[in-house]
């Protein structure tokens, strides 16, 4: 009796799974894709007067602390002094991120011999002398240090067997054979450390850790092979310290992003005309069309009418009347997806606000 119970409550979940993912498949058909670019603020807000930035490698060990990292290199298997390239290319990505924001200008400081501790753990804060005598020579408004830099490497190893047609040679004839097939795994785990120096204030802005971590997988028909498909320590090391770098970037900076944005193009005929509007840039037609469909019989087709209103006020940047827009599909016409979309409009609307004080 239990079997049969546990049987018809299979049976039930199978039929309303399957209904779930018809209901998601014929909506989604009812709705078509714009992607945009969003400028979401930074995660810290920066001094204004701060626009021009030097950004410095301090991680880097003293020399009597070089030595062991060399052993401690040789002991882990780790490139000898990957960490210091890995370091330079962790400043590169913040410098690039940076430079490509619409917030600062950054330059990397070479040359300048500021030691730390070789380790994860923060040296002592620069002095304020050196800070200022830095942003002096290289006329810049604020320094931002790598402080500490450092990354691990873990390769595993494995095998399995696999499936293979072959054919035979004598017999001209095909069958399936197992093969075995060689496994690697690289993993980088890089954790970097920063702090933004404000010389005007005599104020650290920011002190912050980053632990990022990048894998690759690769198969090969010999250990040897699918090692060697894998990328060299030191390129994965470079690759992980760049990637860091742009994250710390985007912690500081106002960085654009892109979304998708998604409008009914289904429902009515006119919702085709306002569709092939949308791609040929002709906006204020369809604004005119889904205005008419606003008085359509059919509410659900004016919630849809409604809804891509507030999608088109967002897109000219009117993110108040894409919100009246976007509350009226929803509380109006019962528009559900409306509900979410208001989510979203409120927080582009937060963060307006949050730029508008970060660009001023």
């Amino acid at each position: 009796m239990r079997n049969i119970k546990n049987y018809k409550k299979s049976v039930n979940n199978f039929f309303l799974c399957s209904i779930v993912i018809l209901m998601l498949f014929f909506s989604s058909c009812s709705v078509s894709s714009l992607g945009i670019r969003v400028l979401v603020p930074a995660e810290v807000t920066v001094n204004k007067e701060i626009k021009h930035i030097g950004i410095v490698n301090r991680s880097l060990p003293a020399n009597k602390r070089k030595l062991i990292n060399i052993v401690e290199g040789f002991i882990s298997g780790e490139s000898i002094l990957a960490d210091r390239f890995g370091s330079e290319n962790c400043l590169k990505g913040l410098a690039g991120k940076l430079n490509n924001s619409p917030r600062f200008s950054a330059v990397i400081i070479q040359g300048e011999n500021l030691r730390g501790t070789g380790t994860r753990m923060f040296p002592n804060p620069l002095s304020w002398r050196t800070v200022e005598k830095l942003c002096n020579k290289y006329r810049i408004d604020a320094l931002i240090a790598l402080e500490t830099f450092d990354s691990n490497i873990t390769l595993d190893k494995d095998i399995r067997m696999k499936k293979k047609t072959i054919k035979d040679k004598k017999t001209k004839t095909k069958k399936k054979v197992k093969v075995p097939q060689y496994i690697a795994n690289l993993y980088i785990q890089v954790n970097s450390g920063w702090k933004i120096y404000d010389p005007s204030t005599r104020s650290i802005v920011d002190a912050n850790t980053y632990m990022d971590e990048k894998s690759w997988y690769a198969t090969g028909k010999s250990r040897r092979e699918s090692l060697r498909n894998l990328p060299d320590k030191r390129d994965a090391i470079n690759q992980a310290g760049y990637y860091s770098g742009i994250q710390y970037g985007m912690r500081i900076s106002p960085t654009w992003i892109n979304v998708n944005r998604q409008y009914y193009v289904k429902g009515c005929s006119e919702f085709k005309m306002a569709e092939r509007c949308v791609k040929s840039g002709d906006w204020a037609q369809a604004i005119s069309i889904w205005e008419k469909l606003l008085h359509n019989n059919d509410i659900e087709i004016a919630g849809r009418a409604a809804y891509n209103l507030a999608f088109a006020a967002e897109i000219r940047g009117d993110f108040q009347n894409a919100l009246k827009w976007a509350k009226r599909s929803y509380a109006e016409f019962g528009n559900k997806k409306a509900h979410s979309y208001m989510r979203i409009l409120n927080q582009r609307i937060s963060d307006k606000e949050h730029l508008e004080e970060q660009l001023r």
